[in-house]
């Protein structure tokens, strides 16, 4: 049993259900522990709970955040490798065994992502450069890419062609689903709590780099079938402000601009964005 599994939810029960039965039907002895780190205001259900009896439930009694939930369980795993992965992402096939395999060949790999498919069973973009300013144009989610989704701009930011077949080295993966090597955690150190939702995958993934260790995106592993947004649809507001301020972090955190004027151009961009977004959701 080499793997353990952390999953934090918040009030995304359906999606969780989903979840965790993807998990009991593939490769079910291949896991050691599942924990589902929960910072919903209601707790868990019995139901629920009776249904999945193997689940180790860590109950927060407020939302600490993506991070700090990640970072409680992570203090608890003693498998060699922990997954995270989203409760509104579903296994969809083996993948334990492969990836198991492939990263005993490949000790120098601190960190993979498997292939992320969309519900619409397209090419999600989990693997990718680090963020510039080009992202908020040429992002996974900008209009741009969504309706000109191989312009070269696009390419350069999302690394994860539907057409690639083979492993390559990434700046960073999806924490929808990426596997880490728990020693590695350990050399590296968990994940920074100042993020509280959004870009500490990104984050994470350039402390691996920086310390040493391959950040892999490996297409022939998965895939996983991601529905983006039910983890977040019943807090729309709290992961729009969330997703900016922490992009603005990410930003402030490895800046190294003369008086810090790219993490001012971030900030001035992320605000607009944040402006512009949230007028389409308070008219939606």
């Amino acid at each position: 049993m080499s793997f353990d599994v952390i999953i934090v939810n918040y009030n995304c029960y359906e999606a969780l259900s989903s979840c965790l039965s993807g998990l009991e039907k593939w490769e079910p002895a291949k896991i050691n522990t599942i924990y589902v780190v929960d910072n919903s205001r209601k707790p868990v259900s019995h139901d629920m709970v009776r249904r999945f009896p193997k689940v180790i439930w860590l109950a927060n009694s407020k939302n600490v955040g993506f991070a700090a939930a990640v970072n409680h369980a992570l203090a608890k795993a003693t498998a060699p490798y922990v997954c995270l992965l989203n409760p509104d992402a579903v296994i969809s096939g083996p993948l334990w065994g492969p990836l198991e395999e492939w990263l005993k060949k490949n000790a120098q790999v601190g960190i993979v992502g498997p292939k992320i498919l969309d519900a619409d069973g397209s090419v999600q973009g989990s693997a990718r450069a680090f963020p510039s300013l080009s992202t908020a144009f040429f992002g996974r989610t900008s209009l741009i890419s969504r309706l000109w989704p191989d312009n070269p701009f696009t390419r350069k930011n999302i690394l994860s062609a539907p057409s690639l077949r083979k492993p390559i080295s990434v700046d960073w993966v999806s924490g929808a689903c990426m596997i880490v090597k728990r020693s590695a955690v350990k050399d590296v150190g968990t994940m920074d709590q100042r993020f509280f939702l959004y870009w500490e995958d990104c984050d994470w993934c350039i402390r691996f780099r920086c310390a040493g260790w391959k950040v892999i995106y490996h297409p022939e592993i998965g895939p996983v079938i991601h529905h983006a947004g039910q983890a977040s649809k019943n807090a729309r507001w709290l992961a729009l402000y969330h997703f900016h301020r922490s992009a603005v972090l990410l930003y402030w955190k490895y800046d190294r601009t003369p008086a810090r004027i790219g993490s001012l151009m971030a900030l001035a961009g992320a605000t607009l964005r944040f402006a512009a977004m949230g007028l389409k959701l308070a008219l939606s």
